[in-house]
């Protein structure tokens, strides 16, 4: 049984909620075969830079290095990704309790991250957009995505850190507050991962750093701070 009060617990008071089985195996499969394929022409990039994130993008300074399929690289080769990242608007706003839009921003609305075997990461950084969601096309033992979440009782004088580590699991939805909380991708040793990521925002807040999708994408240093 869908037990949604279950999700929003997680999703407010762990920052992050997990859905299992969102996708069948069989079309994971499928999906993660022609991802492959693409990558194999050399159809994407390679995103490859370390040390350049600032305040200006909400970012560490971490080592980034994983093959991007960009909004326009989803809707030629996986069309299908696109359509689910609409439907999931509805399921998405009742998690959330929120108002959800899907982004205004073609380049970064829907994007598939696949992080080779041998080091493919991604460094610790917080999100632009308000609501982030991930959908896994490969199961890992390896790589986890890596949260800090603050935490603070009146019990106690002091603030500490809470460290969780989700592995993909694969045809699993994530919904997360990146925004609010610290993460980063535990580079991968022989793996491969694959994440579809689904940038979602509030109607009411749109808001994206003027220098992120230079930064992301393409390792060119913030101006900004």
């Amino acid at each position: 049984m869908f037990d949604v009060n279950k999700y929003r617990r997680e999703y407010f008071y762990d920052m992050a909620t997990v859905i299992d089985g969102l996708l069948p195996d069989d079309m994971c499969d499928e999906l993660a075969r022609r991802v492959q394929a693409v990558i194999q022409e050399h159809g994407v990039e390679l995103v490859q830079h370390s040390g350049l994130g600032t305040d200006a993008v909400s970012d560490l300074g971490g080592e980034y290095k994983h093959h991007i399929f960009k909004g326009n690289d989803v809707r030629r080769y996986l069309p299908e990704l696109q359509a689910v990242y609409h439907a999931l608007v509805p399921l998405v706003s009742m998690i959330t309790h929120t108002d959800t839009v899907v982004s205004p921003y073609p380049l970064s609305d829907v994007n598939i991250k696949a992080y080779p075997a041998g080091g493919g990461t991604l460094g610790l950084h917080y999100d632009s957009n308000g609501i982030t969601v991930l959908l896994f096309l490969t199961t890992n033992t390896e790589a986890p995505l890596r949260m800090q979440v603050e935490r603070s009782h009146p019990s106690r004088k002091d603030k500490w850190v809470e460290h969780r580590n989700i592995h993909a699991q694969k045809g699993a939805l994530l919904v997360m507050q990146g925004r609010k909380v610290l993460h980063d991708s535990e580079p991968t040793l022989t793996e491969h991962k694959l994440s579809v990521v689904y940038n979602y925002y509030e109607r009411h807040d749109t808001f994206r750093h003027e220098d992120f999708d230079e930064f992301v994408y393409y390792g060119t240093r913030p101006k900004k701070l």
